[in-house]
């Protein structure tokens, strides 16, 4: 494993986290729903923290982290934006998707990690299984509700 392939794998990574940070920062003003706006931010904090760490080890790694989301990340905030507006249902469904592609990108990026930097990416997947534990059960939440 190269270490500029660790950079590599790094830094796309931090895209999936800045995706998720602001996507969170961008609807969690706009949903109604009290739960729903505490757990946005909540797990916005937990993508701040992601962001930071992984930074810190792209540069211990002697590379230079990516800034923002790119394009990619424009366009999943204005879906975002847009769910929200449809009520909480809607939002977290979405919501859940992009966890669990965050999920998948760790799992995908696993034999590009040096034994440091796996044991950082593992930390942060853990974590981002209990966000999706959280939406699981509020989307069953709702579910329940419509019936």
């Amino acid at each position: 494993m190269s270490r500029d392939r660790q950079i590599e794998a790094l830094n796309e990574l931090l895209k999936g986290e800045y995706m998720a940070r602001d996507i969170y920062d961008k609807t969690k003003n706009i949903q109604g729903d009290e739960q729903v706006q505490n757990m946005l931010a909540k797990f916005q904090e937990d993508h701040d923290r992601h962001i930071q760490q992984l930074e810190d080890r792209i540069r211990q790694l002697g590379g230079e982290p990516q800034s923002g989301a790119g394009i990619a990340g424009t366009m999943a905030n204005l879906s975002a934006m847009y769910k929200s507006l449809l009520g909480p249902d809607a939002l977290l469904k979405q919501v859940y998707e992009g966890e669990k592609m965050g999920v998948d990108a760790y799992d995908d990026r696993l034999d590009a990690l040096d034994p440091e930097s796996l044991a950082l990416v593992r930390r942060i997947k853990e974590e981002d299984h209990k966000h999706l534990q959280f939406f699981e059960e509020r989307i069953n939440q709702e579910k329940s509700t419509l019936r």
